[in-house]
C-alpha cells in the first residue's frame, strides 16, 4: 500500500521548508513527496532543490490555480493513496503511520479517511477543527455509513488531515479547475455521494491561521467570492441528483439567491439564477424579492424593500383585523416578507 504526499504551491518559499520536513520526518515515511510549483515567482522551486534534492519532486506548470495544481499532482503520483498538505501547513510526526494503519482496517468503499487537525493561531495553540465542529469519535477507525452527514457540517474536504484514494480522485475528476476557492468541498461531496468516509479521532497535523498568512485574508476572500457560492451549488445539485438528502434543495436556493445577489452588485444578469431557486427552493416572499433583484438589478431591490416598509407599515391594521375576524392573512405564512434584502 503506497502513499504519495502531494504539496501544490504557489510563492511559498519562506513557509514550504517547514511543510516538506513534516512529511519526511515521519515515523513511517511515505513513499514520495510530490510538489507542483503552480508557476511561483519567489523562487520556491530552485529553494526546494536546494534544501531537499533527489528526496521530493518538483513539478512546475503554468499558473492555473489550486485545483489544476492539485490534479496535476495526482496524475503525477503513483500511491495508492494521496496524502495532500498545503505548503503553509505541517504533519505531526505520527500521521503517516495513523491513517495507514487505519487504512489496512477499512472496508474498500471506503476512499476518504481523515484525523483532526490541531488549529495555529496568532495567540499560539488552540482548537482543534473536531472541537470546532462538535465531531467526537471514539473508534479507530470510525467509518460513517452517511458521508453527507460528515460533509455538511463540516463544508470542506479536510484535506489536510486526509487519505484519498488515488483511484477515486480520478474516477470522479475531482477537483474542478474553475474554481480557485472551496474546490476541496466540491471534491469532498463528489466522494460522499459515492464512496463512504472514515475518521480517526487522532490529531495528526496543524492548520495554521495566523495573521502573517497570506492564506488567512484569502480564505476569507474565498468564502465571500462567487466560487465559494457556485461550489456550494454544485454540492447540494449533485446531492439532490443522486438522491441525497432531499432538503438540500432549500440550501442549494439559498446559495443561489448569495451568488445572484453578487451577480447583481456587479451589474451582471442573475435571471438564470433566480429561475433556479424557484425551482429548487419554491415559491417564498424571499425568492420573490431576489427575483426581483435580478430581473431589475438595483431598482428591483429597492422596490422590494419599499414594499416590505408598506407591509410593515400595515402590520398593525392587520393585527386588528384578524383579531376581529379570527383569520389570519395568508401571505403572513412567510416571516420573510418582513425582511429587506
Amino acid at each position: 500500500m503506497k502513499v504519495s504526499a502531494v504539496i501544490p504551491t504557489f510563492n511559498r518559499r519562506d513557509y514550504i521548508k517547514r511543510a516538506v520536513d513534516s512529511i519526511l520526518a515521519q515515523t513511517t515515511p511515505v513513499d514520495e513527496v510530490v510538489v507542483v510549483d503552480d508557476g511561483s515567482t519567489d523562487g520556491t522551486a530552485e529553494a526546494l532543490d536546494v534544501w531537499f534534492g533527489s528526496r521530493i519532486r518538483v513539478v512546475k506548470q503554468e499558473n492555473g490555480g489550486v485545483s489544476k495544481a492539485r490534479r496535476h499532482g495526482i496524475r503525477e503520483a503513483s500511491g495508492d493513496w494521496i496524502a495532500f498538505l498545503d505548503s503553509d501547513d505541517e504533519w505531526l510526526p505520527d500521521r503517516n503511520e495513523r491513517l495507514l494503519k487505519a487504512a489496512e482496517r477499512v472496508p474498500a468503499d471506503v476512499a476518504w479517511i481523515f484525523g483532526d487537525l490541531e488549529v495555529v493561531t496568532d495567540e499560539g495553540h488552540g482548537s482543534t477543527i473536531f472541537g470546532e465542529h462538535g465531531l467526537s469519535i471514539k473508534d479507530c477507525p470510525h467509518v460513517f455509513p452517511d458521508s453527507l452527514s460528515v460533509q455538511f457540517p463540516f463544508q470542506f474536504g479536510l484535506l489536510q488531515g486526509s487519505f484519498i484514494r488515488r483511484r477515486v480522485l480520478l474516477e470522479l475528476d475531482c477537483f474542478n479547475e474553475g474554481l480557485q476557492h472551496s474546490e476541496d468541498l466540491l471534491a469532498g461531496y463528489q466522494v460522499a455521494c459515492k464512496y463512504r468516509f472514515a475518521a480517526i479521532p487522532s490529531v495528526v497535523g496543524r492548520y495554521f491561521r495566523t495573521s502573517d498568512l497570506n492564506a488567512n485574508s484569502a480564505l476569507l476572500k474565498g468564502l465571500q467570492s462567487q466560487d465559494y457560492f457556485r461550489s456550494r451549488m454544485l454540492c447540494f445539485a449533485l446531492a439532490v441528483q443522486s438522491g441525497h438528502w432531499r432538503p438540500w434543495n432549500v440550501r442549494y436556493a439559498d446559495a443561489a439567491r448569495e451568488l445572484c445577489k453578487i451577480r447583481v452588485k456587479e451589474g451582471k444578469s442573475a435571471r438564470g439564477l433566480a429561475l433556479e431557486q424557484f425551482r429548487f427552493g419554491g415559491i417564498s416572499a424571499k425568492a420573490i424579492a431576489f427575483f426581483c433583484a435580478a430581473m431589475f438589478g438595483q431598482k428591483g431591490i429597492q422596490v422590494w424593500n419599499a414594499l416590505a416598509d408598506f407591509r410593515r407599515q400595515l402590520r398593525p391594521t392587520q393585527v386588528r383585523l384578524e383579531k376581529k375576524s379570527g383569520l389570519k392573512a395568508s401571505f403572513e405564512s412567510s416571516g420573510a416578507a418582513n425582511k429587506q434584502v
